[in-house]
């Protein structure tokens, strides 16, 4: 098994590390990529590990290192005359992570819990604090463990190795979530799954342990679960699929007639007077919960299940599968798939996710009232982490379009406003969760896809318009190729561990140079 593992030490120390690596006869790292000089180490006090190890000399270097290269242990070394205190150092650290998060995105989050520092008796006396709080000190930030003054390379191996062994697992599980977006949110799932079947091989992503879904997620999910073919549903948007039927507006959009007529016509009768403040009450009560009834969506998804060969309720499919929604009195968020809500049919458990207020009718299941599952949570994320996956990956349609020109959202009115300031808030809630998930359990791979700004662009507006847009596919398809491109380094050592493969970068452009023909095909 390989490990990866970047040495932090300033330079008057980066000699004794560098003899150190040369005794363990480490065998130089050709890689013009990297910042800092780089070992394969193999040595029998590391067990059967192999241990890929980066030297950096320059603190500022740590972030672009770890936006290019898989980190499983992150060692700050204080020792040195010219070495800022451990403290300092990875506070520094640490806030410089947060900082380029929020500039390249959540998946490029890294928890301070993978860092570790070895101390110097000197330090401590300098600034007169005993080791133990010193120890205290950084456990504060996360860090996870220290080695204070080793006498020796063998005490550091050996602690290096129980460092790494730690949490390892023999069957690590592998966990898919997805969020909503509305009909958009649904297409760029598509792009970015059928992106990922074309890159990854051995283990793929329909070979996940675990599937969570909610709101348009849930769709998502529940086609991976159940093994519908990618391809074929992208070729169903575009009404050209020989095994699934064609996806249509109508198949959304069936308006709920009935209900609407009959909810005004209650209302109305009940209007008497001419008090202004009764008759504007009476007049809310009478705008209904949903314009559109669903039964075309439930439809169509029980349709999907069923040309998979499977039946429409979760214990016929072989993966864990999980669809959240949000009881409409007590906006508690319940999970359809676990007791007490695992005998609900999955057609039904998706449109109750999928019920966003004031566009579909809520959902009525065993007594209780239904809505949109992302109004309570944003995937979900937290039930695939106790469902012990130790990779997860995460598609988030849900990204707000920043601008850096003033009164640019204003421009485009109140409905714009208030759409990027629901995306905004599902967009912190998400980012909120996943720092604090990934500090929680730093043994957990994430890898995560989220709207750049070109798509983020396109997707700008309603997630629900009633005309499909088909191009939203391809835009998100050939955004993740690309970001696999980019961080190809990172995602191989990463689907490594749980046996997933992904392909050579000469693999993966040519995917990228002929994407093309394949969604011209379609069109």
């Amino acid at each position: 098994m390989i490990k990866h593992a970047v040495y932090v030490a300033f330079p008057s120390q980066s000699d004794n590390i560098r003899k150190a690596v040369s005794k363990l006869k480490g065998i130089p790292l050709e890689d013009r990529s990297a910042i800092g000089p780089g070992w394969e180490i193999h040595h029998r006090l590391l067990g059967g590990l192999k241990l890929r190890l980066h030297l950096l000399t320059n603190i500022n270097a740590v972030t672009p290192h770890l936006r290019q290269n898989p980190v499983d242990l992150l060692i700050y070394d204080e020792r040195g005359d010219d070495a800022m205190p451990a403290e300092t150092a990875l506070e520094q650290i640490r806030k410089d992570v947060a900082s380029f998060a929020e500039l390249w995105g959540p998946d490029f989050l890294f928890p301070m819990s993978r860092a570790v520092a070895v101390l110097d008796d000197a330090k401590a006396d300098a600034v007169k604090k005993t080791q133990a709080a010193r120890a205290f000190q950084l456990g504060r930030v996360h860090v996870q463990d220290v080695c204070v003054a080793p006498r020796n390379t063998a005490v550091v191996l050996r602690w290096l190795h129980g460092l790494l062994t730690a949490a390892d697992v023999k069957t690590p599980r592998v966990g898919v979530a997805m969020s909503g977006g509305g009909m958009e949110g649904f297409l760029y799932q598509l792009g970015v799954t059928y992106a990922l079947e074309r890159c990854i091989s051995g283990r793929t992503i329909r070979d996940a342990d675990v599937y969570s879904g909610v709101s348009s997620g849930s769709i998502a999910s529940c086609l991976l679960a159940g093994n519908v073919p990618t391809i074929e549903v992208i070729k169903a948007m575009h009404g050209k699929s020989d095994v699934i039927e064609p996806f249509t507006s109508s198949t959304v959009f069936d308006l709920a007639g009935t209900g609407i007529i009959s909810r005004l016509l209650r209302e109305s009768f009940t209007w008497s007077g001419i008090d202004p403040t009764r008759w504007i009450n009476q007049t809310l009560k009478a705008i209904p919960t949903g314009f559109f009834k669903g039964e075309a969506l439930r439809k169509y998804i029980r349709h999907c299940i069923e040309v998979s060969g499977t039946e429409d309720k979760f214990s016929s499919i072989k993966p864990e599968l999980y669809v959240g929604s949000t009881d409409m009195d007590t906006f508690e968020h319940v999970v359809f798939g676990r007791e007490p809500w695992d005998n609900v049919p999955i057609s039904e458990a998706i449109y109750a996710s999928c019920a966003l207020p004031l566009v579909f009718e809520p959902a009525q299941l065993n007594g209780r009232w239904f809505i949109d599952g992302q109004i309570t949570k944003t995937c979900n994320l937290e039930l695939v982490v106790e469902r012990d996956c130790k990779l997860i990956f995460i598609i988030d349609p849900v990204k707000p379009l920043g601008t850096l020109v003033p009164g640019s959202v204003d421009k485009k009115g109140g409905y714009y406003a208030l759409i990027q300031t629901i995306k905004a808030l599902v967009y912190t809630r998400f980012h909120s969760v996943l720092s604090h998930l990934t500090e929680r359990y730093p043994d957990t791979d994430f890898i995560v896809f989220q709207p750049d700004e070109e798509v983020a662009q396109m997707m700008a507006g309603s997630p629900m318009r009633y005309r499909i847009r088909t191009q939203v596919i391809h835009m998100a398809y050939k955004q993740t190729i690309r970001q696999l491109r980019e961080r190809h380094k990172v995602y191989s050592a990463k689907l490594q561990k749980y046996k997933m493969k992904l392909a050579s970068l000469e693999e993966i452009k040519d995917i990228e140079r002929g994407d093309g023909a394949i969604f011209n095909s379609l069109e």
